[in-house]
């Protein structure tokens, strides 16, 4: 009898991610655009854990004045009350540097305006004033880590993953993908789709992993929320016992993502 062994994985587009304790790995693009498409979900659990809001709400939060004055910082010609109409009715921003200054804008807008965020971040007035118009592409690495953090707090609380006291709430998660196992060697296997119900691990997501995968679907960072996901598979999830560690060459990975399903309790 001929002996069917699962078809050796095959090589496909992956991005670097920093997992728990500073553990480079590399994941999926396939399994990270799941991520992303899964936010679209209402019922998903994952709607609003986003640094990108929709045109709509840009247009909302700011009016027009504050989209007029993104394209200005943009270098382009103030759109007229008609074209801002449009942009929100077809639900985009057609310049990509528009929309990243709008993006901005808003965003220091929601943490209480550049005085606020300047206070919460060290720097002055005049650096946040420059980093919201693009003048300053980036804050320095302190302020700009700070700041990440910051708007990631903020985003957490308003998806109501954060308890009123500031501790987040655990994630309970079920994901659906392709997935396969490694073990030491450069070629893995693939195996069919499953559904893993992560609240049936040996050990639940703890309330520090729950916050980091919270902070890291706040700053639409899915490579590190596939790291995260893989990592506890690995090492917590009954079914894939004989593991201790978790990196590129041991352990559950995803090849792609279908869907992320997650309840806050």
């Amino acid at each position: 009898m001929a002996l069917h062994l699962p078809k050796p994985r095959t090589k496909k587009p992956a991005q670097e991610a920093v997992g728990l304790d500073g553990l480079k790995v590399s994941v999926a693009n396939a399994a990270t655009s799941g991520v992303e498409k899964s936010k679209q979900v209402k019922s998903g659990g994952l709607a609003g854990l986003t640094s990108k809001v929709s045109v709509k709400q840009l247009r909302k939060e700011l009016g027009n004045e504050g989209l007029r004055q993104a394209a200005i910082d943009a270098g382009r010609t103030p759109p007229s009350a008609r074209t801002l109409r449009r942009w929100a009715q077809q639900g985009r921003i057609p310049h990509a540097d528009v929309l990243e200054r709008a993006q901005r804008r808003a965003a220091i807008e929601r943490l209480g305006g550049i005085d606020a965020v300047a206070a919460k971040i060290g720097r002055s007035r005049s650096a946040v004033s420059r980093y919201r118009s693009g003048e300053t592409n980036e804050l320095r690495a302190d302020a700009s880590k700070k700041l990440k953090n910051v708007k990631a707090e903020d985003i957490m609380k308003r998806a109501g993953v954060l308890r009123p006291d500031g501790t987040p709430k655990k994630a309970v998660i079920r994901v659906k993908g392709g997935v396969m196992v490694r073990n030491g060697a450069d070629e893995g296997y693939d195996y069919r789709v499953r559904t893993l119900d992560f609240a049936n691990s040996d050990t639940p997501f703890t309330s520090e992993e729950s916050r980091e995968l919270a902070a890291a679907l706040a700053n639409d960072d899915h490579a590190r929320v596939v790291a995260l996901l893989e990592r506890h598979a690995t090492l917590d999830y009954p079914e894939n016992k004989g593991f201790d560690k978790y990196s590129d060459q041991f352990g559950f990975h995803f090849d792609h993502i279908e869907s992320v399903h997650i309840d806050w309790i």
